[in-house]
């Protein structure tokens, strides 16, 4: 990744992927779509009280360095257009990591298990990163899962009952359903959480929810990214409020600062020839798309893995919010 020298008019920086450039020798190349982000930006720049005077407030935000194009996909922060002008507050997916099933990062990712030995040693206090801190693949009913929640992650507006009702409800920015983007060479289809699903929590404050078996979501179609597949899947209406006299707050159950709208458990089924333990013969895929024999941070140094990087990218289907999930599919090798 690298910055453009912005100094002058930027008209457009673009880049093809191997892709693209052979879809344009063949003269078939059309843009039918495409992304907009402000991942570099940081609005906390604008100041209204900037030296030069108010016309200067934005001076900082736009001599800020653009990122340059990349084929790599791993926009955080996407536009998007709203039919709304009115709107004051725009939802966001936060990944949660505070539920006690909320599977939780480590090296910045979170880590997929091919198999119950490799998990074995991740969930290690002694040799691994000790519980919490990775998802077998393929397993329904996982004592820990992705977690994921759309709201508003801003402290301004209070966690309640009547909020999530007048800034997401009748604004149709709570999401009922979400678009997971998958990498099918690696992963066979993702599986979520049935809309019947209770994230809540009690008068008390503690947790209140259920946890159900995850749903398989086969019925998949192409992505627009060569590769790629997409799946529709549920996501639950939440009662996670702040309420009166609670001895624990609701910001001990999620991440977002404000009400949150819906949420979702999930998990991904991989290709079975990615499941192989020590003793089997592995996949040519480990060496052709990822790393094998390393070592892990957090990992005893006597227990080497393979490992391959992708992403699944949510999308909520109502709001339009988007996240981008890192994880590492891991195989234990020695």
């Amino acid at each position: 990744m690298a910055f453009l020298d912005n100094s002058g008019d930027i008209i457009l920086d673009a880049v093809l992927t191997e892709t693209g450039r052979r879809k344009m020798a063949a003269g078939t190349f059309k843009i039918t779509k495409f992304a907009l982000g402000d991942d570099e930006i940081n609005y906390a720049l604008y100041d209204l009280n900037h030296p030069s005077g108010s016309a200067y407030a934005d001076l900082e935000i736009l001599q800020t360095p653009i990122l340059e194009a990349t084929t790599q996909v791993g926009m955080q922060y996407s536009l998007t257009s709203m039919t709304d002008n009115a709107l004051l507050y725009i939802p966001e997916i936060l990944l949660n990591e505070k539920l006690d099933a909320a599977v939780k990062r480590k090296n910045n990712t979170i880590y997929i298990a091919m198999n119950s030995e490799t998990q074995k040693i991740l969930d290690n206090a002694t040799l691994g990163f000790g519980s919490g801190y990775s998802v077998l693949a393929g397993q329904r009913g996982a004592s820990r899962m992705i977690t994921i929640e759309s709201g508003l992650n801003n402290a301004d507006i209070a966690m309640t009952q009547a909020n999530q009702n007048t800034y997401l409800t009748s604004k149709n920015l709570l999401d009922t359903s979400q678009t997971i983007t998958f990498d099918n060479n690696f992963i066979s289809y993702p599986m979520v959480s049935p809309k019947t699903t209770k994230f809540a929590n009690n008068a008390d404050g503690s947790w209140g929810g259920t946890t159900t078996p995850l749903q398989s979501l086969t019925n998949i179609s192409p992505a627009a990214r060569e590769g790629f597949s997409t799946a529709r899947g549920a996501m639950s209406r939440a009662a996670i409020f702040t309420r009166d006299g609670a001895t624990i707050d609701a910001t001990d159950l999620v991440q977002s600062l404000g009400p949150v709208g819906s949420m979702s458990y999930m998990n991904v089924a991989v290709d079975p020839a990615l499941t192989t333990t020590m003793t089997q013969t592995a996949s040519t895929k480990w060496t052709k798309f990822g790393s094998t024999g390393i070592t892990i941070t957090g990992v005893s140094a006597t227990k080497t893995f393979s490992t391959i990087d992708i992403s699944l990218d949510i999308t909520a289907n109502n709001s339009g919010a988007a996240l981008s999930i890192p994880i590492t599919l891991i195989k234990r090798d020695t």
